[in-house]
């Protein structure tokens, strides 16, 4: 039986186009393939379009046979087989369209490479014919060497050369090319001749130069020799001078020095001298090389303005030369005018003063950029060993000091509206980003020297500075030191947590049982994210990134008070300025508090300050902080601020806890007896 059942097996049809011997997939594959070629694209889209149809048709036969009440379920049946047959024709569409695709994406691509080989032939082409035209052009501009020699006419020649040598060409035929040459070799030996008699009496006339030279240094030396002589005559009356009082060595070195100043550094220093009568603690002083001095001036009497100098402009290359040497004498060029801008003129002006009795000495040097022409201002501070603490010597900063001398002037812009358009020109960037290597532009310092800008042209300096204007401005740093220095000793304790020492005279609280914990510097930008209310006070510029931040923390049992304490450059004509947050039971300030809101305006208003209140006043402002502190907790209720339930023992005095309708807390201190506290 199984014989006969293997027998019975029917024979593949050796006519048939499948062969179940071979890979099914790739005989599918190439069958399609060839299927694809032959069918029509056309077709197969409108076959799609139709198939397409009758799916919806059938669905919608079968949608419609389920909807009656009795179901025609071989209907149905046949209806869903005839639907999948439709879907198997969509898929085998679908893939013959993919194949359509990718066989035109190979025809597309082998046409491609087919024409870019012909671009590549018509390129290489090309560059052979450039290449041709190139060495053609150079042999027709070959010059030979003799030609760049400088020869007198053929007529000049023929007069001045002997007879035996132009004997034969006293008749020179232009078509005669034999003769034309041997006339050209003549006039080059002739040259020649005449060369070797001019340097026979280049080199006679270079050994009279060289004997006159000689004599010339011998009595150089003899002059030089009067020197140390007169050098030894002047050290040995020097003193007579100083007993006589007349430094006269020195004041000659000085006007010498001043006559080479730039104009706008010699008015400064005029002034200056004459504001010595007035402070002898100000100094003024030259600093620079004096031969470097004069011959920078020397050089700049032979340099011609130009307008197109900043130009980046370049020459083109010699024939010969490699395009590198072109791209560094460029580099190279562009740096050279990035630091011609911004250089200075060798001499400067140094103004130095000082805190008496040990304290700080402020150094001011003014530059003048010859470029530029502006007037650039850097400043160092000496500070005292007994100086210690962080914040006080972040205070007696140079940059902290000049910072806003006059409202509004920082000096990182600066005053000469082209200078920005020079900068530009070198890729330099801004000017406040080269403040911390050239210096500061204020405007006091141009104002001090003479320059005025925005003003009718051609009009670049003033015949004279106002003598009142000089004093202001020195008078300004002046009170600006002392009131640093003052302010750096307050701070300097302040670190450590002790308030200082308040003269006797001052109103001031005597006793608080709140104590200062914590006093540190506060960044800008810290300042504004964790202080409430600062965004409206830098919206209304009460505060800016100019100033100083600083901030304190008061504690009594468990409440705490933090203070944020702007103190501007100003201090102490404008007193500093307090943000305070109470923490007890809550977060209380003045944004949903009416008692710190009053607390704040008791301690920031109703100051009269002068430069004498520089050494006490943010120390009384502390102080007070303190005292109304206490008064804050004593007088609000018991139950709504102490969080252990305890009641705070009074230590302050004052009559009534609130007053009027508005319940005001007594935040006003009056020197009755040992000190009271009542309403505003």
């Amino acid at each position: 039986m199984v014989k006969d059942g293997a027998q019975s097996k029917k024979k593949p049809n050796k006519n048939s186009d499948f062969d179940a011997s071979g890979d099914i997939y790739k005989k599918a594959v190439s069958f399609e393939e060839k299927e694809a070629t032959q069918r029509s694209a056309e077709k197969d889209a409108g076959l799609y379009l139709q198939t397409c149809s009758d799916i919806r048709q059938l669905l919608a036969d079968i949608y419609k046979e389920k909807c009656e009440e009795k179901e025609n379920k071989s209907l149905i049946m046949l209806k869903r087989k005839e639907a999948c047959l439709k879907i198997v024709l969509l898929k085998k569409l679908n893939r013959l369209e993919k194949v359509r695709m990718s066989m035109a994406r190979e025809q597309l691509n082998q046409e491609k490479q087919k024409l870019d080989s012909i671009n590549l032939q018509f390129q290489n082409l090309l560059y052979e014919l450039a290449h041709l035209c190139s060495e053609f052009e150079k042999c027709r501009q070959y010059k030979s060497k003799d030609e760049d020699i400088q020869l007198i006419s053929t007529e000049e020649f023929l007069k001045v050369a002997p007879e035996e040598v132009v004997g034969k060409f006293t008749e020179v035929q232009t078509a005669d090319n034999n003769l034309r040459h041997e006339l050209h070799l003549a006039m080059l030996e002739h040259e020649l001749q005449q060369r070797i008699k001019l340097s026979k009496l280049c080199d006679t006339l270079d050994n009279e130069k060289r004997l006159l030279g000689k004599d010339i240094v011998n009595r150089k030396e003899k002059l030089d020799a009067l020197g140390p002589t007169l050098s030894n005559i002047i050290e040995a009356t020097k003193p007579l001078q100083e007993l006589l009082g007349l430094p006269l060595e020195k004041t000659r070195n000085e006007h010498k020095m001043a006559s080479l100043l730039p104009d706008e550094l010699y008015l400064l220093y005029y002034n200056g001298e004459g504001y010595k009568v007035i402070d002898s603690r100000i100094a003024i002083e030259i600093v620079g090389d004096q031969e470097e001095a004069q011959q920078f001036n020397a050089s700049r009497l032979n340099i011609v303005e130009d307008s197109d100098a900043d130009s980046l402009e370049e020459p083109e290359p010699m024939e010969g030369k490699k395009r590198r040497h072109r791209k560094a004498s460029l580099i190279d060029k562009m740096e050279e005018k990035k630091r011609k801008i911004l250089e200075p003129h060798p001499l400067s002006i140094e103004i130095t003063m000082d805190v008496p009795n040990g304290g700080p000495q402020l150094k001011i040097k003014f530059l003048y950029r010859v470029q530029l022409k502006i007037i650039t201002v850097t400043s160092n501070v000496e500070i005292p060993s007994k100086i210690t603490g962080n914040c006080a010597k972040e205070v007696l900063s140079g940059e902290g000091i000049l910072n806003e001398i006059f409202d509004g002037d920082t000096g990182k812009e600066s005053p000469n509206s082209k200078n920005q358009y020079q900068l530009d020109k070198v890729n330099l960037g801004t000017f406040e980003s080269l403040i911390q290597k050239i210096g500061f532009a204020y405007g006091w310092a141009h104002k001090l020297c003479g320059l005025e800008f925005m003003k009718k042209p051609g009009c670049k300096l003033t015949n004279k500075v106002s003598p009142s204007y000089v004093e202001s401005v020195l008078r300004s740093l002046r009170s600006r030191l002392d009131a640093r220095y003052a302010l750096a000793e307050q701070l300097q304790q302040l670190e450590q947590n002790f308030i200082p020492m308040i003269p006797s005279e001052v109103e001031h609280p005597k006793t608080a049982t709140s104590v200062l914990t914590k006093f540190a510097p506060m960044s800008f930008a810290r300042f504004c994210t964790e202080t409430p209310n600062s965004v409206k006070l830098v919206e209304e510029e009460m505060a800016s990134a100019n100033d100083l931040f600083y901030s304190a923390t008061v504690i009594r049992h468990k409440s705490i008070l933090s203070a944020s304490i702007v103190i501007k450059n100003t201090y102490p004509i404008r007193a500093p300025l307090f943000l305070l947050t109470v923490k007890s039971n809550g977060d209380h300030s003045a944004t949903n508090s009416d008692d710190i809101r009053d607390m704040e305006r008791a301690l920031n208003l109703g100051w009269q300050t002068d430069e004498k209140s520089a050494g006490w006043l943010l120390a009384v402002q502390l102080r007070y902080l303190c005292s109304f502190f206490d008064v804050y907790l004593e007088s609000v209720e018991s139950s709504s601020i102490t969080a252990s339930g305890a009641t705070p023992t009074q230590s302050t005095v004052f009559f009534r806890s609130v007053c009027a309708r508005n319940r005001r807390r007594p935040f006003k201190y009056r020197k009755v007896g040992n000190g009271v506290f009542t309403q505003y």
